[in-house]
């Protein structure tokens, strides 16, 4: 994704500034952009709060700011686009921000041989979490009882197998209250459906042929500016009237 840079007008300063030497004065404007860069940061989490439900504190750690210094007097704010575990904040948060469809994400891939390479949404509120997510936990748990992990063994007993053949069901071979359905007609994998009954199942997990597709909804450019317009000004102030008190000058 895009960064976002903040820089400061040091000549417009500096003619107000006769008082002070030229590095107190890129110190004070470095502090300046530093506390600036905080208040962004800061904005764009409140932000967040405001339009997405429940954030995870991953999502609000989407982005970072990158502090200016003396010889270098410009802020720069950047999104995460590295995750040790996952999708980065700056991947899945771009749909959100330019509009269009998301990428595939990784438990979708692992999906793919049940799902044929299909897009996944729930479809029941027991595979979300707290934040209003697809719950990690359930996923796993799915992808073990489909057979898609390659740890087996928490499959359900002999009785549920025999259970769910004798419904008539299409679980495709695997010993799991998780079975895939399919649209009539094509075959096509239609979503993950579980047995929570004896006659009685419920869709978990819907697939989708393309990808969804996401309005533009969260602006941080905008943000930024806003926050930059809104608390440069007085950062300003403060770093050049602290310079002078702690005797920056010629």
């Amino acid at each position: 994704m895009a960064d976002f840079r903040i820089k400061v007008d040091v000549k417009a300063v500096q003619k107000q500034l006769s008082d002070l030497s030229a590095r107190g004065i890129k110190d004070a404007m470095a502090f300046a952009i530093n506390a600036t860069g905080k208040r962004c940061i800061s904005d764009l989490q409140s932000n967040m709060k405001d339009v997405f439900d429940r954030p995870t504190p991953f999502t609000l750690k989407g982005f970072y700011f990158k502090p200016a210094k003396a010889s270098d007097l410009t802020g720069v704010i950047l999104s995460r686009d590295k995750a040790p575990k996952g999708t980065p904040a700056g991947k899945y948060l771009a749909p959100q921000i330019f509009g269009g469809p998301r990428p595939m994400k990784k438990f979708e891939k692992a999906l793919a041989s049940i799902s044929g390479g299909q897009y996944v949404v729930p479809a029941s509120p027991i595979a979300l979490d707290a934040n209003g997510n697809l719950n990690r936990g359930f996923l796993t748990q799915v992808l073990s009882r489909l057979g898609v992990m390659s740890n087996e063994s928490k499959n359900l007993s002999e009785k549920t197998r025999r259970r769910l053949a004798k419904q008539k069901k299409n679980a495709r071979g695997q010993a799991s209250e998780f079975f895939v359905a399919r649209e009539k007609g094509n075959g096509r994998p239609r979503g993950i459906f579980k047995l929570v009954g004896k006659g009685h199942v419920e869709p978990v997990l819907w697939f989708l042929p393309r990808p969804p597709s996401y309005r533009k909804r969260f602006d941080p450019e905008q943000v930024v500016q806003q926050a930059v317009d809104k608390y440069a000004p007085g950062a300003i102030e403060a770093a050049v009237r602290g310079a002078i008190t702690k005797g920056l000058g010629r």
